[in-house]
This record gives C-alpha cells, structure tokens and sequence, in this order.
C-alpha cells in the first residue's frame, strides 16, 4: 500500500451549519486505515484546490506515492456560491447551471492532471462522469446506447406540441436538464398542470432552499407562457410512468453500485397523490424493507440487474441508481444515476466503499 495514495476532494459543510455526512465519515475510515497500512491519505477542498488565497494558482498535497486515486465529493460550496444563485435571474437547473458545472469539473481535472503529471492518476469516479450527476438529457441519452430502459423522453418545441400529446392520453413530467433533489418537478395531464416551481406574473421563481418544494396548480390560461419559459432555459419532457403502489404509496427504488456490485438497496415511498419520492421533497425511506420484502425475487434481481448496467453505461464506479416499476410490475426504468448518492444512516456506506476503494 505504500506506493498507492488517496487523495480526497470536497467540502466539509453542506451550508454554513450542517455538515457534510459522507465526507467526514470517508475520511476518518481512510485515516485509520492510514494509521494501520501506511496507505498514503490526503484531503483538500475544492477552494483550496482552485483558488489558494483568492489566486489562480491550484494547490496539491505533496504526495509520495507513485499512484493516486482521487476521490470526489460534491462541491457543495462552489455551487453555493458560483451555481444555484438567482440574483441574475436565472431558473433553477438551467442551461446556466450546466455550462458553469461543466467548466467547474474540467478546471478540477485540469489542476490535478498538471500537479500530479509524473504520478498514474485514477478516479473513483472520473470528472467527466461526475458532472453527469447533474445532466438529466446526456446521462438519459448514455442509458438508451447501452439498452438500458428509461422512460421515454419527448423533444418538444412547443405547447402546442405537449397538447397533442395530452389528446392521446399522454401524462410529462417537465424536469429541469440540470436539477435533482426533485426541485423544479412539473406534472402535466389532461386534468391540469401542476409544479413546485412557482409562477407570479409571468415568471417562474425558483425557491431559494433545497427541501419541501410544495406542488401547485398553475392556471388553465398560465400554461403555456410557464412551459416556454422552461423550454428556454433547457428541459426534458418525459412521459410518467403509471407507479406501482404499496398500500397506498407510490415508491421507486435507490441501488447503491461500487465497481459493478450492488451492495445495498432500498425504497422510497410518498402518497400515491404525490408527484416525487425524493426525502428532500417529503418522500420516506422505507426503513422496515416492507417494500423489498414483498417483491418477488426475479423483481429483486431485476433491480440489480439493471442498476449494474446503468452504472456501467454513465461510467461510474460508485453511483446510486434510481429505478421504479410500471403499475404492473411489468416492467422497470431507470430514471438516474447520482455520482454523489447521499450518506444513508441505515448503512454505512462510506465504510463499505472504502473497503472496495482499498481493494
């Protein structure tokens, strides 16, 4: 182990207060192992990495190793600061929100590259993969060249369009290319409109937190001037898929996938009223597995089955797949894959992916 190091990139806080749980815990596991194996261990945070002092000079750990194998947290701070901010106006998980996380990986990988050059430098997840975490379109568009079923996605240029699907008893979801977490939702069919966006005198306002994105109606004659202002800042139109439901509750499912193997999974639930699962937006973790328990197991293996794949198709070594099946059971879509899947406390998942790391 002496000739192999880890280098650990991210930030310890979420926000000004709540720390960051999967950080912290990776790298007090790494440092032990450290102290145990002389495993080579070094953390930095992205401002450090970039911008030393406010300059624009990188600045690296001295490393020893010959090899390096460079782990990713999300850049919690950054996208703080640099990202998901509206004083220009801009909508949440626009093409704005792309371009800048885009150009913000490609200088993370630029910087390590240059400082490292005379090591053989490796990532647990690569930069280019990692930026996918947050591109709904090229990750969808990856899934499809590998086989792997999502729900079909419409390219739509206008409401008129969106109507005529809605004629032939077609249900969308209308999702920011950029967003997660379930922010920016928007569900249409033949019965109304509904978002989590808000909408007030012909703008669509974003809310300024990450949890509890209530639904609303937007007006009959609202629709279509809501819908151009999405389509302008980058969306994809997806059709809803019928969910199957558990006493009342519509669920998906979360797999946990390091270096093709599944090593946990679990499930989602929220009212079958309800629109998304995501915790952040209401959605329950179903901590009793009553859910898995009742599936059969072909469904279950299906589940890792497809979530290897999907793993395998957007090129990452640790992701969290998210898959949900159709009314029937019939059949199962991968709706994304998370480069930076959340810390679960039912499991202890960063203690498990250092163990593959280390592998």
């Amino acid at each position: 182990m002496k000739n192999k190091a880890i280098l650990i990139i991210g930030d310890r806080k979420v926000n000004r207060i709540k720390i960051n749980p999967s950080l912290v815990k990776f790298v007090k596991y790494a440092r032990r192992l450290k102290a145990k194996r002389g495993l080579e261990v070094e953390e930095i945070n992205y401002k450090r990495l970039l911008y030393p002092c406010g300059h624009k000079s990188g600045e690296c750990p001295s490393i020893k190793a010959s090899k390096i194998l460079v782990v990713f947290f999300f850049p919690y701070t950054y996208w703080n600061r640099n990202i998901e901010t509206y004083q220009d106006g801009r909508i949440y998980g626009d093409k704005k929100f792309g371009r800048a996380f885009r150009a913000f990986f490609k200088e993370v990988k630029r910087t390590i590259e240059k400082h490292y050059r005379d090591k053989k430098i490796e990532y647990l997840n690569a930069p280019q993969a990692s930026y996918l975490d947050r591109d709904k379109q090229t990750s969808k568009a990856l899934l499809r060249e590998r086989n792997v079923p999502t729900p079909r996605t419409f390219s739509i240029k206008s409401f008129a369009e969106i109507e005529k699907l809605l004629n032939r008893g077609v249900k969308l979801y209308i999702k920011p290319r950029f967003g997660a977490l379930g922010k920016g939702i928007t569900y249409i069919d033949k019965e109304g409109m509904i978002s989590n966006f808000l909408f007030r005198k012909g703008r669509v306002i974003s809310r300024p937190y990450d949890y509890d994105w209530r639904f609303a109606k937007i007006k009959h004659e609202d629709r279509c001037r809501f819908f151009n202002a999405l389509l302008e800042c980058g969306v994809i139109c997806e059709q809803a898929i019928e969910p199957a439901l558990f006493k009342d509750k519509r669920f998906d499912f979360r797999i946990y996938v390091m270096f093709g193997r599944v090593v946990y999974l679990y499930a989602k639930s929220s009212p079958a009223a309800s629109w998304v699962t995501n915790w952040s937006q209401g959605g329950e973790i179903d901590r009793k597995d009553k859910i898995l328990r009742t599936l059969p197991k072909e469904k279950i293996l299906l589940l890792k089955r497809l979530s290897r794949k999907a793993a395998a198709a957007l090129g990452l070594n640790f992701a969290g797949i998210d898959i949900i099946f159709s009314k029937d059971f019939k059949d199962a879509y991968v709706l994304e894959g998370n480069a930076f899947p959340g810390y679960e406390k039912g499991f202890d998942l960063m203690k498990c992916l250092l163990k593959f790391v280390v592998r």
